[in-house]
């Protein structure tokens, strides 16, 4: 036995089919965006906002050995090599890395790409407590970092885990007495 459905009317389909048309075709995809001139407004790519944002921090990272070198010379050999990983991190980021700084910096150097929370006085108390800084914060953007690959595309991730992975390094080595060299 076959149970007794309401038949819809020719114009309930019509009427439901031009409903879902319209509110498909209203979506934005007209050829005049936001601007007026034809340019479509887009959305950033999945992770660029999470790159965008490694940039920075890997950029306050690396003004913070700066700023330890410069307050600390004699531990400014130790850290070139984790200096210069970092520098690369921003690279790899796709941002644009500061030069290894000669001498000693200029008040500003450090500062335009370096966020509020980097200090501008001498980054600790003791070079010890200057290391351990160091250390809690590439724990802090290893952490991050780990955290935040699981929210970018596959390619994207993998660095997010190599550069993560040479933080957590990164920590064992500052962390550890004359280890770098």
């Amino acid at each position: 036995m076959i149970p007794d459905v309401p038949r819809l009317s020719r114009r309930s389909v019509v009427a439901v089919a031009a409903v879902v048309v319209s509110a498909g075709c209203s979506g934005g995809g007209g050829t005049a965006g936001a601007d007026g001139a034809g340019h479509k407004a887009t959305l950033p790519e999945p992770g660029e906002l999470a790159l965008r944002q490694a940039v920075r921090d890997s950029a306050a990272l690396l003004a913070r050995y700066d700023a330890v070198a410069a307050a600390y010379p004699a531990l400014a050999g130790r850290l070139a090599p984790l200096r210069a990983e970092v520098a690369l991190h921003v690279g790899a980021f796709g941002g644009r890395a500061a030069p290894v700084p000669t001498g000693s910096p200029s008040p500003g150097a450090t500062s335009a790409a370096t966020p509020a929370s980097s200090p501008s006085a001498p980054p600790a108390s003791s070079p010890s407590a200057a290391l351990k800084s160091l250390a809690d914060e590439e724990r802090r953007l290893a952490d991050s970092r780990a955290t935040a690959l699981l929210n970018v595309p596959g390619e994207t991730a993998r660095l997010f885990a190599s550069v993560a992975a040479a933080g957590a390094g990164h920590v064992a080595l500052l962390g550890t007495k004359g280890a770098v060299r």
